[in-house]
């Protein structure tokens, strides 16, 4: 492999810099979810699921955040199997609000609001 001679003029050194700048922030956009995790582990509420997917504001009907790896938050054929793994109740946007919290779902798997807990969760009424 040949070597590349050191930068020598002012010109070098800016192209070098815009291709670092580039760079870093192509790694940034490859992983959106860096932001998400780094929420998810300091176990900070959000309200607004940032971290999450939103299910459509429907009349009538409440809204939840589904986890972000679901990729949409609706009842659609595959939401119970993401990633090959059991997301019935992170996914199902249904199946999400049917075991909140005071709706008789056990106490240690019931989901709580956003404004407690990160998705997935239930939204707070008029939230979105």
């Amino acid at each position: 492999r040949q070597q590349r001679a050191p930068p020598d003029n002012e010109a070098d050194m800016a192209t070098m810099r815009l291709l670092a700048t580039t760079a870093a922030t192509m790694l940034l956009l490859s992983e959106p979810s860096t932001g998400a995790l780094v929420v998810r582990r300091a176990g900070v509420p959000d309200p607004q699921c940032h971290t999450g997917v939103i299910s459509l504001k429907e009349e009538g009907k409440p809204q939840v955040c589904c986890a972000g790896y679901c990729g949409e938050c609706t009842d659609y054929a595959t939401c119970r199997s993401v990633r090959g793994q059991n997301s019935t109740f992170a996914c199902c946007a249904s199946e999400v609000y049917n075991i909140r919290c005071g709706a008789g779902a056990a106490a240690n798997l019931c989901l709580k609001r956003c404004s407690e807990a990160v998705p997935p969760c239930i939204m707070e009424d008029g939230e979105v």
